[in-house]
Formats: structure tokens, sequence, C-alpha cells
């Protein structure tokens, strides 16, 4: 997976989901949405939204609040707006779509691994007459960040500080734990809990003081010695909280497995 946030790739005009288009006849819209609806696969939902089940998916479907990770490809009628993610993950709060609220609607009808075809009239959509189709692919999404932590703390092999933190011993190694004054030489991979990688070290082990990263990495570090191979589990209080640096979701469990190669000497 990659390790940065995609965002939206418009293919035909500029913009983004949120995006504003011209007025134009919706003539041919509306008869597309009739003729769409008719087809004996598709539903429709109180608002409009018509969807047809391509993938059905297992599991539970994502609530408004909780971060969706999705693929899709999708257009206007006239074929003058397109949007796809090229096969890359985007990443979708529904609570905050402010247009495509379709979209959002949809996303909760959706288990993980399901792909579903969606046409949103105007209202749903951008509001300016067109009606767009979009074909939808649901990857994963992330559960509540107390439940996780809590169903991941039965599990036997983790261990749970005061602080919160969690973690569990892949490789152990000898010697002493490094100090907060320490400088530390470390290979890592940072996850969200449905493994969506988010930053890794590249091309090597990376240096860098102990004290410099957010406190429930700094305090992971402090239990390793080096040689060991931890995966440590952050919750959002020890990490980047609810305003986090660009690129990192807010409130969401981090997820690092970190090898600590060795303490660097002054």
């Amino acid at each position: 997976m990659k390790k940065l946030l995609f965002p939206l790739i418009l293919l035909i005009t500029t913009g983004c989901l949120n995006s504003s288009v011209e007025e134009y006849d919706d003539t041919a819209d509306l008869a597309f949405y009739e003729e769409f609806s008719q087809r004996d696969d598709v539903e429709q939902t109180n608002s409009g939204l018509l969807y047809r089940i391509i993938e059905p998916g297992e599991g539970d479907s994502p609530d408004e609040n909780l971060f969706s990770f999705v693929r899709y490809e999708g257009s206007s009628v006239d074929g003058e707006v397109a949007f796809s993610t090229n096969e890359e993950l985007d990443i979708f709060l529904p609570e905050e779509m402010t247009t495509f609220r379709g979209l959002a609607e949809g996303i909760q009808l959706m288990s993980a691994g399901a792909e579903y075809e969606f046409v949103l009239p105007s209202n749903l959509a951008t509001g300016d007459g067109r009606v767009f189709s979009f074909n939808m692919e649901l990857d994963s999404f992330l559960i509540e960040p107390d439940e996780f932590l809590s169903q991941n703390a039965q599990n036997q092999d983790i261990t749970e500080t005061n602080s919160g933190l969690q973690y569990r011993i892949i490789t152990e190694g000898q010697g002493e734990a490094p100090q907060e004054d320490d400088a530390v030489s470390v290979n890592y991979t940072g996850s969200y809990t449905n493994g969506f990688v988010f930053d890794e070290s590249q091309d090597g082990p990376v240096q860098f003081s102990v004290s410099s990263v957010i406190p429930g990495f700094r305090e992971g570090l402090q239990l390793m010695a080096p040689g060991s191979v931890y995966e440590i589990f952050i919750p959002s209080d020890i990490g980047y909280g609810t305003n986090p640096p660009q690129g990192i979701l807010p409130g969401a469990v981090l997820v690092f497995e970190i090898e600590l190669v060795e303490i660097v000497e002054p």
C-alpha cells in the first residue's frame, strides 16, 4: 500500500468532488436516471440514490463518522466531468462530505470488499442539474478507536501500559533500552488499524532523537533493547491527537512496527 493520502484525480476538468460546474440542459440526465431506476437489479433509497450491487462484500458497514478507504471511477452523464482514483485508495469521512452526499450515503450501505454502482441525482451530487454515475469499491474502514483498542487488549500477546500504549514483542533484543535524551537508529512502518501504510523508513534505518517523536512512539522506544522488533499501538491522545500534520488522520490509532537497530553514540 502507499504511504500517502492520495487526493481525488479529476480526469477531464480540474477540481474535486466538492467543485461546482455550470448549469446545463438536464434532459438527458433525467432520462438516464429514469432508465437506470427501472432495471431489475437496482434499488432506490428514500433520498433518491440509485444503486446496484456488483460484489456484496462481507461484515459490517461503516458509520458516517468512520474513515472509509475507497476506489472509484465516476462521471457526469454528459461525460464533461469525471473522477478516478486510478486504482489507488482515497479516504472519505462521510459526515464531512458537503457535495456528492449520495456517495456519503452509499458508502454506509457497503461492507469491506463490496463494489457498487451508484447513480446520483443532481441534489445528491453537485446540485446543478447533472446526474452522476460511480462505480465504487469499499476496501476497508477504520473502526472506532476505543473499540479497536479494547478488542486488541484482549489478545494474549498484547501488553498495555499506564498511558494506554499497547505493544507486542516480535523479537526481543539485548542490552539497555534508550533514554529520552538518546539518539537511535530504527527501521519502522506506520499504518492505521486496517493496514493502510501512511509512513515508513526507506533505504535503510533512520536516525533521530527519542525526545523528538510523539509520546507513544517515544514510550515504545524506551521499552526496547537494541535488536528488538516491536509492534506498538498508539492511541490518539499519545499520538497526533485531533489536529495532526497533513497526511495523518485525526483521532486515529497509529500502528508502528519498529526495529531498534542501535542506540547512536554521541
